[in-house]
């Protein structure tokens, strides 16, 4: 064993540690401040923290004042830093609740910060998967674990007992499915205390499926472009090859379905462009949990948009090409500040009751992403 353990700043993620230096205004500059620290953090981890911050729209770009640099917190990142969840989970549940699906945004937040509902180490492998087969959804793995839930939601409903032979039958973890639950609840309750949600609307059982904030919860078109926005620049594009697994590439990287995956060895697949949750490599780099992604997504959640008329090109930030004319581009470009503007508007005064023009224009984008 190690005489000392690592010191936490060593060894966490610091992203929610940089909101709250930001927010309580105890800085502009991170990396200068956590220096100071008797054990501080590599400067490497700091910039990494930084440019997941900035990626999610937490931070302005980072700019550089009299040779210093200054980070300047945005109204998401000021309830970002508000919420103890991962950022990328914190931002998508903002978003649910903006773009009211809140029910499968709040399951599917819940379930990767839990173990899989599906258990694994069980023998008979072929059963097993014929049994999980049943809530595979095609085009996402995120929707895939919402099917798991819902089912298992309405067996429980009947009884404990009928719940837990639910999970005997269909081969899945009863005891992940109750961290979800809980998670749910937790979600919940802190939506509730940065002021995100009425806790007046909810039922007092905390079911949100026949409230204000999931009037579009049967709306995977929306449900994905939310999922776009808390895990985007997670992206992926798909090339295909006759009678051959899809091939996945992150501008210049390969990238592999994981076989717990819905895409893994598929050859086909609804769209070009895939968002995930994460990667990670052992002998080749993988994404376990995806979902396609249509281009109205990328082009309102995406960083840059640089539109090329004479060659009729539009490349969201340097390497993702969608097949959009230039004059749609440069509809979508205006539309997303003028998003922007309202989402920072919404954010930054919750508790607003004038909010009328806001709510129009939030569910105009709804009604164009579901049209698309």
């Amino acid at each position: 064993m190690k005489k000392q353990s690592i010191p936490e700043l060593q060894r966490m993620p610091l992203e929610e540690v940089c909101l709250m230096i930001l927010a309580g205004n105890l800085a502009t500059d991170c990396m200068s401040f956590l220096m100071q620290a008797p054990q501080p953090p590599t400067s490497d981890a700091v910039n990494v923290a930084l440019k997941v911050l900035e990626d999610v729209n937490a931070i302005e770009p980072i700019s550089s004042k009299n040779d210093s640099r200054v980070e300047i917190i945005t109204p998401l990142g000021k309830h970002l830093a508000k919420l103890p969840v991962d950022i990328r989970l914190g931002k998508m549940l903002i978003f649910g609740v903006l773009f009211k699906a809140l029910d499968k945004t709040l399951t599917i937040a819940a379930s990767l910060s839990a173990k899989s509902p599906f258990s694994t180490n069980i023998d008979g492998s072929q059963e097993v998967s014929a049994a999980h087969k049943a809530f595979t959804h095609a085009s996402s793995d995120f929707i895939t674990v919402c099917n798991v839930w819902d089912g298992y939601c309405s067996a429980r409903s009947i009884s404990i007992s009928n719940g837990r032979k639910f999970c005997e039958k269909h081969y899945l973890n009863r005891v992940a499915l109750e961290e979800i639950n809980d998670t749910r609840k937790q979600y919940i309750q802190l939506l509730v205390q940065i002021g995100f949600i009425d806790s007046a609307l909810l039922p007092s059982n905390d079911k949100v499926l026949s409230t204000c904030y999931n009037i579009n919860g049967s709306n995977e078109s929306i449900l994905s472009a939310i999922i776009c926005a808390g895990f985007y620049p997670n992206c992926a594009h798909a090339l295909t090859k006759y009678d051959e697994p899809l091939s996945m590439w992150q501008q210049n990287d390969q990238l592999w379905f994981h076989k717990s995956s819905t895409f893994h060895n598929k050859k086909k697949a609804d769209s070009e462009w895939f968002i995930f949750h994460e990667k990670f490599a052992t002998h080749k780099v993988f994404i376990s949990t995806a979902t396609t992604i249509k281009p109205f997504s990328l082009l309102l959640f995406g960083k840059s948009i640089e539109i090329n008329h004479l060659s009729r090109r539009v490349v969201v930030d340097g390497w993702i090409e969608l097949g959009i004319p230039a004059q749609t581009a440069v509809i979508f470009r205006e539309l997303r500040r003028e998003m922007s503007k309202e989402l920072n508007k919404k954010i930054s005064f919750v508790d607003t009751e004038d909010d009328t023009n806001r709510i129009s224009i939030i569910d105009g984008i709804s009604k164009l992403i579901s049209l698309e």
